[in-house]
């Protein structure tokens, strides 16, 4: 492995991680203000709207965003991204115009005008989606992490600007207008920060890249409808606003963190990964993948390990009375996004030869048990039992797609790695855990649980050797 690679993509890993854990315990706060200030019935509405729109940005423009992503650093050299970004802006606006228009229909028709909303909302959460990323590819790295963290605050701000520090309140416009203009925001700066209003002209469209697009995306659209079964079938088979609030307000906990955890460092891996891809195939980007993973886990395996023994707590503190019922959701979908992270690694192979057919069909697979897991757990367990079929759904489509892709090329972690990783956590999980039984007030027994647990897992982290070089990389940037 070329060392310097190695030590670059471990430093933007570990710049992004802080940023995004930072933008995740927003969301986590996001959530916690609207079970406060929000009714149960605005609660169910907001997150009703929010899991619409990403799912409607995962069928409709999935394909492209993943395209953009895929080749904006080559076309970037070629003309300063003009024809690309010319050609993904034609795109977007054609988009935004069918959501528009399918939302209008939708909202004349049930008469509910929470659709008007969530056309909103999809239009600016693609947007910065999209921009994010190519802020990512071409190394502004700083103004990703500026715009990312602006768009965090601004959705917690501005809701409670628009609700006027008002609890129970019956709708769940001001949410929807509070993340719409947040990502609003975030869009405009991450335009600027790329330079689009000197080179993107609606004449600059290129239909040879259109189709380079979409022979590569295509196939990810239904990648896309099947990850978007897995993410969010079982929120829609919970019946009830009630339950349904509950459910999904300890699902984003877990969710929102754990996506920040992996998109915080596969930010620092994929263009180093995708780098080394380019320049020397397979021999090169191998090693990286696989420091990638090793980065994933030293995270991630601890995270839910700890969310684990503090869900309960956790719980009680961030939301209204009540609330604590869907506690177990919050272990449940940690657990399940964690293998959910390491299939993105797996299918990582997929996506460089630019065979995603075979994302599509391994997918698809998990998305049918994912539909029979939920039905079957939610109707023997209740109302937790989703998150269930969450975990089953998710390590289904791990294994499957270890099992197809070892054809071409599977990351691999050392064993001894993994042991020390996977020891390591369990004893953060002891400890934390052991703190939330202590006779003290719940606050101060999470406080407790958090510091312990994350103060024994780093102190075995770094007595087993397995995280020197995490460490050394942190302190040498302390120091600069």
């Amino acid at each position: 492995m070329d060392l310097s690679s190695k030590n670059t993509m471990t430093r933007d890993a570990m710049m992004f991680l802080p940023a995004k854990v930072v933008e995740g315990l927003l969301v986590i706060a996001c959530s916690s203000l609207y079970t406060h200030i929000f009714v149960e019935g605005a609660v169910t509405g907001f997150n009703l709207t929010n899991t619409t729109v990403q799912l409607i940005y995962l069928i409709l423009a999935g394909w492209m965003a993943n395209s953009a992503t895929r080749y904006v650093g080559e076309e970037y050299r070629a003309d300063s991204g003009r024809g690309l970004f010319s050609t993904v802006s034609t795109i977007y606006l054609g988009l935004c115009v069918l959501v528009a228009a399918g939302c209008g229909i939708t909202a004349a028709v049930t008469g509910n005008t929470l659709y008007w909303g969530g056309a909103l909302m999809f239009c600016s959460y693609t947007a910065f989606q999209v921009l994010n990323a190519a802020l990512i590819q071409l190394g502004r790295v700083k103004a990703s992490i500026f715009w990312s963290l602006t768009s965090a605050s601004l959705k917690l701000a501005v809701a409670f600007a628009l609700v006027g520090g008002k609890s129970n309140y019956p709708s769940a416009f001001p949410a929807i207008f509070a993340n719409t203009i947040a990502d609003g925001v975030a869009s405009v700066g991450a335009v600027f920060a790329l330079g689009l209003p000197t080179i993107v002209r609606l004449r600059f469209f290129s239909r040879p890249l259109l189709s380079r697009f979409l022979k590569y995306g295509v196939p990810l659209m239904g990648v896309s409808i099947s990850v978007a079964l897995l993410n969010q079938i079982d929120k829609y088979l919970v019946v009830g606003d009630v339950l349904y609030a509950y459910y999904s307000t300890n699902n984003s906990i877990a969710s929102g963190l754990f996506t920040m955890i992996s998109v915080g460092i596969m930010r620092g891996v994929y263009p180093a990964v995708l780098r080394a891809w380019r320049d020397g195939g397979k021999a090169a980007a191998k090693p990286l993948l696989d420091q990638g993973v090793r980065l994933y886990l030293l995270i991630a395996v601890p995270a839910v390990a700890g969310l684990t023994a503090v869900s309960l707590p956790m719980s009680r503190f961030l939301f209204a009375k009540g609330y604590e019922a869907g506690a177990p959701v919050i272990a449940y979908t940690a657990l399940a996004m964690l293998f959910m992270g390491l299939t993105e690694y797996a299918n990582k192979a997929y996506e460089l030869e630019q065979a995603t057919v075979h994302v599509l069909q391994n997918s698809a697979i998990a998305a049918c048990i994912k539909v029979v897991s939920s039905i079957v757990l939610l109707k023997a367990l209740g109302f937790t039992g989703g998150a269930l079929g969450s975990i089953v759904a998710f390590a289904s489509y791990f294994f499957i797609t270890c099992v197809r892709v070892r054809s071409r090329f599977l990351f691999r972690v050392p064993t001894l790695s993994v042991v020390r990783i996977i020891v390591s956590a369990a004893l953060c999980g002891a400890a934390a855990y052991g703190c939330t039984l202590l006779p003290l007030g719940n606050l101060l027994r999470l406080a407790l649980a958090c510091v312990v647990g994350a103060t024994v897992y780093a102190v075995c982290i770094i007595a087993s050797g397995e995280g020197r070089e995490e460490v050394q990389a942190v302190l040498r940037r302390i120091r600069k």
